[in-house]
């Protein structure tokens, strides 16, 4: 997965817009080693360059989606058509097969289904949107839960490259939700090893915010 992972590096950085890896890759790049299987690529970008973001994926050939809920999506083929209910779009390429469409007989709306075999080639990548402004990230279920810029994207140098990737304790903060997910506790237990005390602090008020009647990566004492 780290070669499609610079493959998708080479692509994004041929773009004018801000973009993060984030997702399982994220603690990696955290980690400096894979410490397991990825099913996709999880991009970090800003709603602010939404429509700069569908254009250029377009441009490179890619078909872009954005996810409704309920198992649908929205064929984005016109600009000024889009529905923005969720934070995430996919992008494909036409021999991708994780992902699998059914017509629903609404207009570009498709039932949606992901195989979990994981990707062979760079035809598929995914991106969630995020806020921020001049100092700040802002996690996107509160606004209230923010971190410094500076301390939310962090860099790794990977041949050569230098890339960007969501800091740990705020991709801990997004898994929280769904901690029974696979590769999810594992993720959070190497990365919080890794962390500085300042980053745990960070995280544990974060969980706290997010869970007042608590949440069982809340540590004790």
């Amino acid at each position: 997965m780290m070669k499609l992972l610079m493959e998708a590096v080479n692509l994004l950085k041929r773009q004018s817009w801000e973009w993060a890896v984030c997702g399982g890759l994220g603690i990696d790049l955290f980690l400096g080693y894979e410490s397991r299987g990825h099913g996709d690529i999880d991009i970090l970008v800003y709603w602010k360059d939404r429509d700069d973001i569908i254009r250029s994926l377009q441009g490179e050939g890619y078909q872009v989606y954005e996810m409704l809920g309920g198992g649908r999506a929205h064929h984005i083929t016109d600009i000024r058509e889009q529905r923005c209910e969720k934070r995430n779009i996919f992008a494909m390429l036409e021999d991708c097969g994780i992902v699998h469409l059914t017509p629903t007989g609404e207009k570009d709306i498709y039932g949606i289904d992901f195989s979990h075999e994981g990707l062979d080639r760079l035809n598929f990548i995914e991106f969630l949107f995020n806020d921020h402004d001049e100092d700040w990230f802002y996690y996107a279920r509160n606004k209230e839960v923010r971190r410094e810029m500076d301390k939310a994207i962090l860099y790794r140098e990977t041949q050569g490259t230098r890339i960007p990737y969501l800091a740990p304790e705020l991709l801990c903060l997004y898994k929280s939700t769904d901690t029974e997910r696979e590769g999810y506790g594992q993720d959070f237990e190497l990365s919080y090893a890794r962390m500085n005390q300042e980053q745990r602090r960070w995280l544990q008020r974060a969980l706290s915010v997010m869970n007042p009647a608590g949440h069982k990566w809340i540590v004790k004492g």
